[in-house]
């Protein structure tokens, strides 16, 4: 496949996503589990401080919670990746049968998150010596590992095995995948700008006004649920190249 049949791809993604809302509800559990999950290890970590607990008992919590919300995300996101695969096979999108999807998927979802997270602290480790080789590996990282999500929820493959399955796919057919996720960059270069310039308006105290707080509130509310939508489309994007790729 070409750059532009990618971006081609990526914009029936979006039609389908657009026509069938309720793979929307995905994001929205994930981020309610994510949110219930991330309190639940700040109340342990105040806890622990508010006893004068040892410092080194507060590495082991920071990294269960951190690997806690890794495996949410990645959780729903083979949820959504099963209720996508319902979709693309003419039926509506059912938040049960992602959800079982997912469920079947447990142990190659756990060893993927340790995978993920393990990697994702070394990126941030390179990026704080070189921020250039660290967010240019991030984006490596990131292209490489595009079928990692499909593969654990179709095929139930561990996450060494994903992971090396992912970067044949991806090697095979980076100009589809480039030009699908160039498109969707480009589309969210404007939410992105305006979610910067609200935030940062809004946190620098230069705007005084209720009006205009509001208005820049409401900016951010919307730019935010825009980049909701566009992992969701990202998401859909991904399966069906899989498909594409594996037919």
């Amino acid at each position: 496949m070409r750059i532009v049949d990618g971006a081609r791809l990526l914009r029936t993604s979006f039609d389908l996503v657009r026509h069938d809302r309720g793979l929307l509800w995905f994001p929205v559990a994930s981020t309610c589990c994510f949110l219930l999950t991330a309190a639940f290890w700040l109340y342990e970590g105040t806890w622990l401080y508010s006893v004068h607990g040892p410092w080194v008992l507060f590495v082991p919590l920071v990294l269960v919670g951190m690997y806690s919300v890794t495996f949410v995300g990645i959780f729903f996101s083979v949820a959504l990746a099963g209720a996508a695969n319902g979709v693309l096979d003419g039926r509506g999108a059912s938040f049960g049968e992602g959800v079982d999807v997912a469920w079947s998927r447990l142990g190659s979802i756990a060893g993927w998150a340790a995978y993920a997270l393990s990697v994702s602290l070394a990126l941030s480790l390179v990026q704080r010596l070189n921020r250039w080789a660290g967010t240019a590996a991030q984006i490596a990282w990131s292209f490489a590992t595009f079928f990692v999500v499909p593969l654990i929820a179709f095929e139930g493959l561990a996450a060494g095995d994903a992971r090396r399955r992912s970067f044949e796919l991806a090697k095979l057919n980076w100009r589809a995948e480039s030009g699908g996720l160039g498109a969707l960059h480009a589309a969210m270069f404007v939410p992105a700008l305006v979610f910067f310039v609200a935030y940062k308006a809004l946190a620098g105290g230069e705007v005084h006004s209720p009006a205009a707080q509001g208005l820049l509130g409401l900016a951010l509310a919307a730019s935010l649920v825009v980049g909701i939508v566009a992992q969701v489309v990202r998401q859909v994007f991904a399966v069906w190249l899989y498909r594409t790729a594996t037919s």
